[in-house]
């Protein structure tokens, strides 16, 4: 009798551990964090130099993400690094383009994400 008891309660353990593991995921996918952006060069800004154009992209939840490099407000075409998490289980992407800067053309990064109301735009500033 014993051993049958011990059994139904591992059983009831092992339930509640289960459901236990999808309320957390059930929370954690509910958890919208807004994206930490940098953009900066490759390589120091030389002016009519070619260049690649950063765009990190960290800290982010959920990984659904939209990045846009853009030169004069015009798309770039651009590459993207593998999406990847961390042990936050946030994300992280870089997007880049190859630019070559002249001092007089304005480079930027716009993202596009669920925890932000609108659209956020980064200039790149080429001074440093």
């Amino acid at each position: 009798m014993r051993g049958v008891l011990g059994a139904a309660d591992m059983a009831k353990t092992l339930l509640f551990t289960c459901v236990a593991f999808l309320v957390g995921i059930s929370v954690l996918e509910a958890v919208e964090k807004p994206p930490i952006v940098q953009v900066f060069s490759r390589h120091p800004v030389e002016h009519h130099k070619p260049n690649i154009l950063n765009c990190y992209v960290d800290g982010f939840h959920p990984p659904k993400i939209n990045i846009t490099l853009l030169k004069n407000n015009e798309e770039l075409p651009k590459k993207l690094s593998d999406l990847s998490f961390k042990n936050d289980w946030t994300f992280q992407l870089l997007a880049f383009a190859d630019v070559v800067p002249n001092g007089k053309d304005k480079f930027s990064c716009k993202v596009e994400h669920v925890a932000l109301k609108e659209p956020k735009f980064y200039v790149w500033d080429q001074e440093y």
